[in-house]
């Protein structure tokens, strides 16, 4: 684990994605370090939510990964994770906004031109289809900000709920793959020649 960093208020990458009931909010590399350093107060006080346990005591190997990347070109800084805020909560003792998850693209797109987008919904918010209004927005944002119209998605074959999700947002199997932290993977394509990801519901 990397020792903490000082966080500031700075903001490196696109602006927050506004979806109907979620902000998407992209974190800046000063934001990736305090979660690397388990500056947990410092990325509060950036996202100005409280930090629920369940996230905060995630499995975050992933983002070293995002951050070298970032570090070394940062052009990747444009495909950075975002966090899930829901901005108004049913329980009355958190207003909001609220972090729910994480959401985002796994880097820039390859050489084919497809992102491949990943998702994570906290369990006390699942099926009130919070992952698929941030996936639709990721792909609205990827459409009309970066031009880009070839997406993947990766699931495990036991995860039920995420293959329902990809099928119902017009994801096709094309293959399946072995990973090396996370096993069998089903792989899943979406192409959008001239579409719009709301084209499918």
């Amino acid at each position: 684990m990397r020792p903490a960093r000082a966080v500031s208020n700075l903001i490196e990458v696109h602006a927050v994605i506004h979806a109907a009931r979620l902000d998407l909010s992209p974190m800046p590399l000063v934001m990736m370090n305090a979660i690397q350093g388990g500056n947990w107060a410092g990325v509060g006080r950036l996202l100005g939510a409280e930090i629920p346990a369940e996230w905060r005591d995630a499995d975050w190997q992933w983002l070293d990964q995002r951050v070298a990347r970032a570090e070394a070109d940062p052009a990747e800084l444009a495909w950075a994770p975002h966090v899930l805020l829901l901005r108004e909560s049913a329980e009355p003792d958190r207003p909001g906004p609220v972090v729910v998850g994480d959401a985002g693209f796994h880097g820039s797109p390859d050489e084919n031109g497809r992102v491949e987008v990943g998702y994570m919904v906290l369990s006390g918010y699942r099926r009130q289809g919070l992952a698929a209004e941030a996936v639709r927005a990721l792909m609205d944002w990827a459409v009309a900000q970066q031009g880009v119209t070839r997406f993947q998605a990766c699931i495990n074959p036991d995860n039920i709920p995420s293959l329902n999700l990809v099928r119902k947002l017009g994801f096709t199997q094309v293959g399946s793959q072995l990973h090396e932290s996370r096993g069998e993977e089903l792989i899943f394509h979406r192409d959008l020649p001239g579409g719009h990801p709301r084209d499918t519901r």
